[in-house]
């Protein structure tokens, strides 16, 4: 299954929300790399954990992140975004 990029259309109180659905771990990682736009390297060492790691908390984390805005928009009456392929 495809789910395709959230609309740019959502509200940061919607943006917010899904986040804080997040296990923590993913929460940090994308704050750290998506809104503080730290480098890869420096959000390893300060979270001190190997930078793949935080490569793939990124990639986990930004998947739950689409599927949780995703169904979000569907709930508030949005047309949904999700598409099988």
């Amino acid at each position: 299954m495809f789910i395709a990029s959230p609309a740019q259309d959502l509200t940061d109180e919607e943006v917010l929300g899904a986040l804080r659905t997040l296990p923590q771990s993913f929460q940090e990682v994308i704050v750290l790399c998506d809104i503080e736009e730290l480098t890869y390297k420096e959000i390893a060492e300060a979270l001190q954990i190997p930078v793949g790691t935080v490569m793939s908390r990124l990639h986990r984390g930004r998947a739950q992140l689409r599927v949780g805005l995703a169904a979000s928009t569907s709930v508030s009456g949005r047309p949904g975004r999700e598409r099988r392929w």
